[in-house]
């Protein structure tokens, strides 16, 4: 008899290994037991808090020289984080599958080069792939988008990320953003709880996502995630000539609600992308940056930089920010575009990254 229990036990066994290896498999990418489940909610974690960083686009890399350059000066100014931002695309807003074009895209082995060099400048690194429209209609953007066959959208979009998460697990990437500004996605939490599962198996460091300003609350999976991200375009004057202390001001009250959402969603946040063009209009559409002929203002990025430091610089609930964003092609006195990089208000930034990071609680 004892023969025969055995022989039942050593059996059970091995049905409940094979069975584990079917409900899981190895590569994780199409998990679909446990498609309703949510992933267990992270503890919350205020350690490495708060980023003091610096973004950059990367795109394609012949010569990673072009972008350690960058990198270099990311480190000079005093910054202690940089984001590598890398781009997907999918034809538009209805199309069904993301692709990775590249000629726009860096290979696997660039980005581990460019992300290493990185570390090796004492810069941690935050990794956040972006999709982009190639032929949007209209007036669509990535939060817009409305796939035909929404099952083959998830998948393939899964897909993508499994190929930017590998890169960041082998590399050793501090924390990967899970999307960003996928408004109309948001609402489907059983995919996003599948593709956070998907991202913990593949990946693990923090993870986040990156939230519009005005449509953070809606986010339903907060609590999956390690960290709230949202980016910063929020309008702070009507006009340049906005002061400082009204600057200042605007930004109080936006405090108000973005601690009391804290608190609620029990993470700790940080913008993923705070910045300002240099241009006329930055105080009040700062996400507008086609008006090309609306004038360069160089003073006004300054002031919406002096502002944004005072409010901000030493806040106990606030995590971080990255700045958006350092372009290796660009900058000066006659760039419009968001780069700080030689103009006044890079020497603000790097007198405020001076100052060295304060204590998150």
């Amino acid at each position: 008899m004892k023969g025969h229990r055995l022989w039942i036990i050593l059996a059970a066994a091995a049905y409940f290994a094979v069975m584990g290896c079917v409900m899981w498999p190895p590569d994780g990418r199409h998990d679909t037991a446990f498609e309703g489940a949510a992933p267990a909610a992270p503890v919350a974690n205020l350690s490495g808090l708060p980023y003091r960083g610096i973004a950059m686009q990367v795109q394609r890399i012949d010569n990673v020289a072009d972008y350690t350059k960058s990198v270099d000066q990311i480190a000079a100014l005093g910054a202690d984080t940089v984001l590598f931002t890398v781009d997907s695309k999918q034809e538009n807003g209805n199309s069904s599958h993301i692709f990775l074009d590249m000629r726009s895209s860096p290979t696997p082995d660039k980005l581990g080069e460019l992300i290493r060099y990185a570390k090796g400048k004492k810069l941690r690194v935050v990794l956040m792939p972006l999709v982009l429209l190639e032929n949007p209609r209209g007036t669509e953007w990535r939060g817009t988008i409305h796939p035909e066959l929404w099952e083959d959208w998830w998948e393939s979009y899964r897909e993508m990320l499994h190929h930017y998460a590998t890169v960041a697990e082998a590399n050793h990437v501090d924390v990967m953003a899970v999307g960003s500004e996928l408004v109309s996605t948001e609402n489907t939490t059983s995919q996003w709880s599948l593709t956070i599962r998907q991202m913990r198996r593949d990946f693990h460091g923090q993870l986040t996502y990156s939230a519009n300003w005005d449509h953070y609350a809606a986010v339903p999976f907060w609590d999956q995630l390690d960290l709230v991200a949202i980016n910063s375009y929020y309008t702070l004057g009507e006009n340049s000539s906005v002061t400082v202390p009204q600057i200042v001001s605007k930004w109080h009250d936006i405090q108000k609600g973005l601690f009391a959402f804290e608190k609620k969603v029990g993470r700790p946040f940080f913008f993923m992308e705070v910045g300002w063009c240099s241009q006329a209009n930055a105080a009040k559409v700062p996400w507008d940056y086609t008006q090309t002929t609306v004038p360069v203002d160089l003073e006004l990025q300054k002031k919406l930089y002096e502002g944004f430091f005072e409010s901000w610089w030493g806040v106990k609930e606030f995590g971080g920010f990255m700045i958006w964003a350092w372009d290796p092609n660009g900058g000066g006195p006659n760039d419009r575009g968001y780069t700080p990089h030689g103009k006044p208000a890079e020497e603000v930034l790097r007198q405020w990254l001076a100052k060295g990071p304060w204590k998150v609680q």
